[in-house]
């Protein structure tokens, strides 16, 4: 220690950096002890710890960053996979709920990769992500009810949390309350006295398509309804596919056989308000809509989507959040459903005959 201390008093702090192996040098430490003092471990006395920080600051000592996350087999790095077409990073609400995930993964200091994927080719892209640990962890959205990827990422041992929840209970996601929203804005167009409401599915096979199903279905119940598969109208998620939704049912509207629209998400609830503009049907005067999401374009409709807002920024968080514990083994398996909420009340949707 003594030999340190000398070596300690007779320099002062350099303009430039120096390399561990030097800062080692200049200690009287070994490199090894060196890496684990910076590192924090434990078994590296208090007194050993304060003097080699000590040194390197007074050295000007930074760490060569990829040096040192390959020593602990860490690239710092994170796999963030959005769907591929017909929904894309375009979308309104993937573009929110990715602020969320890069904000939170930058604070950690992680960098986000985020490959192009081809729906024929996804699982190509993860094999060649966690190939020679390219990637600490994976980020994936919209999980299935068959779900190939889950399989291929459990073998991989590559840490992963899907944005969406799955049917696999060993699988950590984060996800926002899909079936109790969607029941909770067909009750707000039954308070409003309707009574034959159409739902816009999502893309077919999709979890999340399956459980706004099941939320549509229990707000009928709720109202003593029963389900017509009539009004039962497929979509895909896209504001195309709310379009050609409203257009391939355009006499169920004019006759007033429909009243109003559930739409499983906000773009398909935009493509189905133009659609009916287009056709002369007021909204919400003729026809009430509503949407699922809550993303910021739906506020500056004219009127402004009435929507069940789900914490789009927030998702994205909690998403790396769970994904950080999962690298770090903090934690396991973990499951997190958000609240959501209805916004822009009486907006594009208001009572029948009015």
């Amino acid at each position: 220690m003594a030999k340190a201390e000398g070596r300690r008093k007779g320099h002062r702090k350099l303009g430039g950096s120096i390399t561990m192996a030097e800062l080692a040098k200049q200690c009287g430490f070994s490199k090894a002890t060196v890496s684990r003092a910076l590192a924090g471990d434990p078994r590296v006395k208090p007194e050993t710890r304060a003097l080699i920080l000590e040194m390197a600051e007074r050295y000007n000592y930074r760490p060569h960053t990829v040096a040192s996350n390959l020593a602990r087999r860490r690239t710092k790095t994170i796999g963030l996979l959005f769907p591929s077409a017909p929904r894309t990073i375009a979308d309104p609400f993937f573009l929110e709920y990715l602020n969320g995930v890069s904000e939170t993964l930058f604070e950690q200091g992680f960098s986000l990769l985020i490959p192009q994927v081809r729906h024929q080719r996804v699982t190509e892209t993860i094999e060649e992500l966690v190939a020679h640990r390219r990637v600490d962890g994976i980020i994936l959205t919209e999980p299935r009810l068959e779900d190939e990827r889950i399989a291929l990422l459990q073998e991989s041992n590559v840490p992963f949390v899907f944005l969406g929840s799955t049917v696999d209970e060993d699988v950590s996601w984060v996800d926002g309350d899909n079936r109790g929203g969607i029941c909770q804005g067909v009750q707000v167009l039954g308070e409003l006295g309707h009574r034959r409401i159409a739902v816009i599915l999502g893309e077919q096979g999709l979890v999340s398509t399956e459980k706004r199903f099941l939320g549509y279905q229990d707000g009928l119940a709720s109202l003593g309804l029963e389900l017509d598969w009539d009004l039962v109208w497929p979509g895909d998620f896209t504001r195309q596919g709310g379009y050609q939704a409203v257009v391939d049912h355009l006499e169920q509207i004019t006759s007033g056989e429909v009243t109003a629209i559930m739409a499983c998400n906000d773009l398909m609830a935009i493509g189905a308000i133009q659609a009916l503009s287009e056709a002369g049907i007021a909204v919400p005067r003729q026809v009430s809509v509503m949407g699922f999401d809550g993303i910021e374009v739906g506020k500056y409709l004219s009127p402004p989507l009435t929507t069940v807002q789900q914490p789009v920024y927030r998702l994205g968080r909690e998403v790396a959040r769970v994904l950080l514990g999962l690298i770090t083994e903090e934690h396991g398996t973990v499951h997190v459903t958000l609240p959501v909420s209805i916004v822009n009340g009486a907006n594009t949707i208001g009572p029948v005959g009015v």
